[in-house]
């Protein structure tokens, strides 16, 4: 769990301007700029980065977005995933699944390449698992995690068969995991892994090879033996950036054509934005949402019928527009993200419900405007972490509560002292915060009865029997249809169960030149999943001459 991105009202204007300004400058100029060095004028796409890269592998790249962003562009999964969250095929060309959903067979495609030209088979996919098992790995134990318990034959050289400790309806999404080389790396130790010489650990089969990297810039070329075909870009570089500033400086400066802006974009990179108007800032849907939890543990929060007259006093929509946060949210629904697979709109109640709800529900106002049963005062205390914009939101939450009779104070606390004090101990009436989800949309973890406690991830206590037979469900089948038919029933019952209200789905801002084909969006898991189609770009002929 992390929190994730507030927004900010003075970037909206200026990306509205953006778009105005653009539009009318595309008739003008060309597409790339004066201060765009040889890498652009060759035909290359040039992208912007903050950070830098340490460890540029699939095994290593969790948690810095550099190395992810290089993972996605240098190799290949057995399964990859498409812009609704879908695995399809990629390595492997299909698969079998036998009935009870604990074997997995993967059939590669033929004539498979690494970069060096090295045939890619079979045993590179067992070596990769087996790097990940292995006592001693230095990544991410999550990941180690995922693949406990899966074990790996290789019956030839084009097929595997994986055999999982238990059913797990989102495997195929976890076998999307970028595929390294054996013939370079089976010689090293778990614990060598990362340190792994540049040569070796970068060779994978993905849509571009690795012609440079230092700590300022990567420099790509397409790969001539890509499954899917050559990508149509001549190449990509990616340049590193420390901080927001010096980014703002190179998106202004024309010095980059592109960016994935960082979460709550402050004002120089909104006006380092408006100054390239042949660039095009598309909105992408991140995976997650920001939620008002309801403590269901709490006195009268337990309540089901007060939650419901609280969850319909909330108006999604002002709040997006109070806070200016278009385009960087979507007004939100319930806590399966819009544009994933799994994904059924909600009917919440409506605002001019909810005083009647209030009253159904045995608050009703007293003669001072406040809401009370018998002598208790209707008084919740909302606590965020102390972030400008989400204080600004939870303001604004605030703001359309007290109105409904209801007393509310606003506390914005540190974010390691509210992690610590009051969302692990469930210290909290009403609670401000964010949900990453996985790109499997499962929720059980956020939701499920059995996540309450300590340890646990269902902050808000939710606990439903009819709401956990769902995920239940919804977790072991491999049936699609059915598992969306599970998921929707969940959603209906969280709408009338009012657990929490899901506020909005943040989204980030990614800017590109508008002459750049074939982008196919999608919601973004990870930042990397830009990148999901990037061998189907190309940078179409502009009009007129030369601009920034």
């Amino acid at each position: 769990m992390r929190r994730l991105p507030s927004t900010g009202h003075t970037f909206t204007r200026l990306l509205y301007a953006l778009v105005l300004v653009g539009g009318i400058a595309l008739l003008a100029f060309g597409w790339y700029t004066r201060g765009a060095d040889r890498d652009a004028s060759a035909g290359r796409y040039v992208e912007g980065i903050l950070g830098r890269p340490l460890h540029p592998s699939p095994l290593f790249a969790r948690g810095n977005p550099p190395d992810a962003d290089l993972a996605a562009l240098l190799f290949s999964g057995l399964t990859r995933i498409s812009a609704d969250g879908t695995p399809v095929p990629d390595l492997a060309e299909r698969w079998e699944v036998t009935p009870d959903g604990l074997a997995y067979t993967f059939h590669l495609r033929p004539d498979l390449r690494w970069h060096d030209g090295e045939q890619l088979d079979a045993a590179d996919v067992a070596f990769t698992v087996s790097a990940v098992q292995a006592p001693g790995f230095a990544g991410a134990p999550a990941l180690a995690a995922r693949w406990s318990g899966v074990r790996v034959v290789t019956p030839d050289p084009q097929t595997v068969l994986m055999r999982l400790p238990a059913p797990a309806a989102g495997f195929l999404a976890q076998a999307a995991l970028g595929i390294v080389p054996a013939h370079l790396l089976r010689s090293l130790s778990p614990a060598q892994l990362p340190d792994a010489s540049r040569a070796a650990s970068t060779v994978g089969s993905g849509p571009f090879r690795l012609v440079s990297l230092d700590a300022t810039r990567a420099v790509l070329e397409p790969n001539a033996s890509y499954h899917f075909g050559v990508p149509g870009l001549s190449g990509v570089v990616l340049r590193f950036y420390p901080d927001r500033d010096t980014l703002a400086r190179a998106v202004s400066g024309g010095e980059v054509q592109a960016a994935l802006l960082p979460e709550g974009a402050d004002d120089a990179l909104a006006r380092a934005v408006a100054a390239r108007p042949l660039l095009r800032p598309t909105p992408l849907v991140v995976g997650g949402y920001t939620a008002l939890y309801l403590n269901n543990q709490r006195g009268i929060l337990a309540d089901p019928a007060l939650r419901r007259a609280l969850a319909a006093s909330i108006d999604r929509e002002a709040l997006i527009a109070a806070t200016g946060a278009t385009p960087r949210a979507l007004v939100g629904d319930g806590p399966i993200v819009p544009g994933t697979w799994a994904y059924s709109p909600g009917v919440w109640p409506r605002l001019d419900q909810a005083d009647a709800l209030f009253d159904a529900a045995g608050w009703p106002r007293g003669t001072d405007g406040i809401r009370a049963k018998s002598i208790a005062r209707l008084r919740l205390e909302l606590v965020t972490n102390a972030d400008v914009e989400r204080e600004e939101l939870a303001s604004a939450v605030a703001n359309q509560l007290r109105p409904r009779g209801i007393e509310v104070t606003v506390r914005a606390l540190p974010a390691g002292e509210l992690l610590r004090d009051r969302i692990d101990p469930r210290d909290f009436d009403l609670l401000l915060f964010g949900w990453q989800t996985d790109v499997d949309p499962d929720p059980y973890g956020g939701w499920h009865t059995s996540q309450i406690g300590a340890g646990g991830r269902n902050i808000a206590g939710f606990h439903d029997a009819d709401a956990d037979r769902a995920l239940e469900a919804a977790r072991v089948t491999l049936d699609t249809a059915e598992r969306r038919e599970q998921y929707a029933r969940f959603t209906a019952r969280f709408i009338d169960q009012a657990p929490s209200v899901i506020l909005q789905y943040p989204r980030r801002i990614y800017v590109q030149p508008r002459n750049l084909e074939g982008i196919a969006g999608g919601v973004l898991f990870d930042p990397a999943d830009r990148f999901r189609e990037v061998y189907r770009w190309r940078s179409e002929p502009s009009v007129g001459g030369r601009g920034r």
